[in-house]
Parts: structure tokens; sequence; C-alpha cells
């Protein structure tokens, strides 16, 4: 079990429980989503969502949720598509509920799961997409040292408009963990 821990939040393993709550509390972005809008989709999801994460997880994934430090289950984030020939991966995080957002958990579970895989994973690479109107995700990953490498010009049709994907990377050297944003533990 890998459990890392920083100043306000610990990444830990999702539990099919934990991945149910994400999956009922989940408050998307209506006019502009980040993620697919699942319109209609039952809490059946939640169990498939589970069975991928467990199925994935050490293989092409690192998967865990972000707890604050009280306990509570704010979101998850990922290491995924882990390529091991090249060492790279491409990074993700979600906040679950509207009044958890803009709170900084997001970019310290980010940190902390960044600087494992170049750590403990041995990533060279660490990249990530985001759409062209999600300014919140580009503050972000210019915050957490991603440079913007390219663009797919009209690729994303959302709320009556084509909107390019941009596409970040963050490379090991590049990288300068910041010392406040935890310590690492592994447990057997």
């Amino acid at each position: 079990m890998i459990e890392l821990t920083g100043k306000h939040v610990v990444l830990r393993p999702l539990e099919r429980a934990h991945c149910r709550l994400l999956w009922e509390r989940y408050e998307p972005e209506i006019q502009f989503p980040t993620e697919p809008l699942n319109v209609g989709a039952s809490v059946e999801g939640a169990e498939e969502w589970f069975e991928d994460i467990q199925a994935k997880h050490g293989k092409t994934q690192v998967y865990v949720g972000i707890f604050t430090s009280a306990g509570d289950l704010v979101g998850e984030v990922q290491l995924a598509n882990i390529d091991w020939r090249n060492r790279t991966a491409n990074v993700g995080v979600g906040m679950t509920k509207r009044e958890d957002r803009g709170k900084g958990y997001g970019t310290e579970a980010c940190r902390l799961l960044i600087r494992h895989g170049f750590d403990q994973l041995d990533l060279v690479r660490v990249w990530s997409r985001t759409y062209e109107y999600n300014e919140a995700a580009q503050k972000l990953l210019q915050k957490l040292g991603f440079t913007l490498e390219g663009r797919e010009r009209a690729a994303v049709y959302c709320s009556g408009k084509r909107w390019a994907r941009l596409i970040y990377g963050l490379l090991r050297d590049e990288y300068e963990p910041v010392q406040s944003s935890g310590r690492h533990v592994e447990e057997g």
C-alpha cells in the first residue's frame, strides 16, 4: 500500500466505497465541463471504475484518493498512461465538490504524486492535457512548473464553440521538489 503525506492532504488507495462516494458527490461544471458528463449513468459506473483502477494499478497507472488531514475524501489524483519504456506518464486531478476546489488540495496532491513519479517510479516526463477554456487547470499546471508544449486547434466542441486542447509537460530535470510538500511513506 502506498501513502503519500503532505501538509494538508494524504494520498492513499481508493477502496470500492470511496469510488462510489466520489461518483455520487461529483459536482460537474455544466457550461464548460472538465470531465465527460455521464448524464443518466447509474452508480453502477462507480463499480466499473473501481475495477478499472484495480486492473491498471501499478501497470499503467497510480490512482489514489485525496484525503484532507482530517480524513475527508475530497478528490482523486492519478499518474495514468504510464509508459515504462519511455518513462512518461499523464497526471490528472479531480475535486468532487465545488466547495473543495481552489483550496490548494489539488495542487498539493499533484506535487506529492509527481514527486513520487520522478523519485520512486523513475519517470523522466510527466504531461497533462486540458481544454483552452479550463483556466483553473492551466493555472495549476503553470504553478506546478509545467510548460505549454502544444495546442490541438479546434479539437473540442463545447457549449456551441470549438476549443483547443492544450498539452503541457514537465521534465524531471526541470522539477524542483517543494520541501514543504510532504514526505513519502510506503507500507507493504
